[in-house]
């Protein structure tokens, strides 16, 4: 069972969110809040496995709680869940530690799907490939994705779009040894730090592509 707090303002929300993943099955509904201050006190005293999380609420809120609930000792992944579909939000959230973004209009399964990519490990973003972003080509050693092969550049592409190493091997008809190497490889080259910092970097210069790369 996934562990679930679910904190937004509005109470409707709350409950369409709970109704949608008891239907579902497979999911621990631990507790709720509806402001800041009580999201806090829910990830302190109910330890979730993932938070869903709206940004709009009163007291702490938005990036700020993000990396507030990131720094407890409980430390829950957070789903994002709002009615903002500003990709700026969007890389904002993930920035401050968030490992998913989803709309308030997306289909139930979405937000099932979502979850459980989470919980796996995995990470999860629904913005509609609406991205503006500032490139800075001005520099030397050209972009760090532009230092991948073809067949780093598909994993990389593949990772960006949430897919485990399991779905990439299956779908790429390599070992999950082979996808375990490129994904270091690719870290290593472009710099980064996980496959958070990949996903925004993704995210930023337009790379995740609209249907699976």
């Amino acid at each position: 069972m996934i562990r679930v707090g679910i904190a937004d303002e509005h109470a409707i929300i709350r409950v369409g969110i709970r109704s949608a993943l008891e239907l579902a099955g497979g999911f621990d509904i631990v507790g709720e809040a509806s402001d800041g201050d009580g999201t806090l006190r829910l990830v302190t005293h109910a330890s979730p496995d993932i938070l869903t999380l709206g940004l709009a609420m009163s007291g702490l809120r938005g990036e700020q709680l993000i990396r507030e609930i990131r720094r407890s000792v409980q430390s829950p992944k957070v789903l994002v869940v709002t009615k903002y579909s500003d990709p700026g939000v969007a890389r904002e959230c993930l920035a401050a530690g968030a490992s998913g973004f989803v709309t308030k209009n997306s289909p139930a399964h979405e937000l099932i799907a979502a979850l459980r990519k989470i919980a796996g490990g995995g990470v999860y973003i629904n913005l509609s490939g609406r991205i503006e972003t500032q490139v800075d080509a001005a520099t030397s050693r050209g972009l760090p994705h532009e230092r991948l092969t073809a067949t780093e550049m598909r994993i990389f592409q593949r990772i960006a779009c949430g897919q485990s190493g399991v779905e990439i091997a299956t779908t790429m008809d390599i070992s999950q040894k082979t996808v375990s190497t490129h994904r270091a490889n690719i870290i290593r080259k472009m710099e980064l730090r996980n496959d958070i910092d990949l996903i925004r970097y993704a995210i930023a210069y337009k790379l995740v592509p609209d249907d699976d790369p």
